[in-house]
């Protein structure tokens, strides 16, 4: 039986939930305009410091202007993560998480084929029509699986994916069999530029816009260690 109380508690939800997406919204038009500001400099840094790398130039000099290419290069990879986190659409449409979740991994299912990894998937058929902000989703479930991707090394490893609904809530449970997490990787994960994949030169923004994606359809996004060995990510979203 509903009580004022609980009407009161579901309206202020609701109400947390269109500020947090006024907040991203504004959030997301004040990245997008700096880093368009930000991006046009330093891609005159870096093709300036291109000119200079094909001129025949001493040894010393080589080495300090090639600094400054690839300090630009990561500076504009950072830029590209940056507009991919301001894509807040203010605009929703009915979409079928099921749709969204093969939508994101047609980009890279020919890199699982091409390194013999396994995708097992395993979609509900119930799954009810949701609405969503679908490109801010598409790249939420992109990022997931290509965390996955690059934790997988070995032939033969896998990546299950399933949807499912659960207590009024659509779920998708992302589960691999790579090295999994240790305890400081799960406590910094949705720190902003906390990254375990230095070594591929990520900037470490991909699982904060995730996260930040789910709450603002006023969902959530867990990760923990699979039983399979791996990671395992479960986000949760509002029927």
């Amino acid at each position: 039986m509903n009580t004022p109380d609980h009407g009161m508690d579901a309206l202020n939800r609701m109400s947390d939930q269109m500020v947090t997406c006024q907040k991203l919204a504004l959030v997301g038009r004040l990245c997008s305009s700096i880093t368009h500001e930000i991006n046009n400099h330093l891609t005159g840094v870096s093709g300036y410091a291109q000119f200079l790398l094909s001129q025949d130039k001493a040894k010393t000099v080589t080495k300090e202007v090639d600094k400054i290419y690839t300090s630009a290069t990561k500076c504009q990879k950072l830029i590209s993560e940056l507009k991919r986190f301001a894509r807040f659409s203010e605009t929703r449409e009915f979409d079928n998480i099921n749709l969204i979740v093969k939508s994101s991994l047609d980009l890279v299912r020919h890199l699982f084929a091409k390194k013999s990894l396994q995708l097992i998937e395993n979609y509900a058929p119930d799954i009810p029509a949701s609405e969503v902000d679908t490109p801010a989703l598409q790249q939420m479930f992109l990022n997931i699986i290509q965390n996955s991707f690059e934790a997988l090394q070995e032939k033969g490893s896998s990546l299950s994916i399933a949807t499912f609904n659960e207590n009024g809530h659509v779920v998708a449970l992302l589960e691999d069999d790579g090295p999994g997490l240790s305890e400081d990787a799960r406590a910094r994960l949705f720190t902003p530029f906390f990254t375990t994949k230095a070594h591929l030169q990520c900037v470490g923004l991909g699982l904060p816009a995730a996260k930040l994606v789910a709450e603002a359809h006023g969902g959530t996004l867990e990760v923990g260690n699979s039983p399979k060995g791996g990671t395992c990510v479960k986000i949760c979203l509002p029927c």
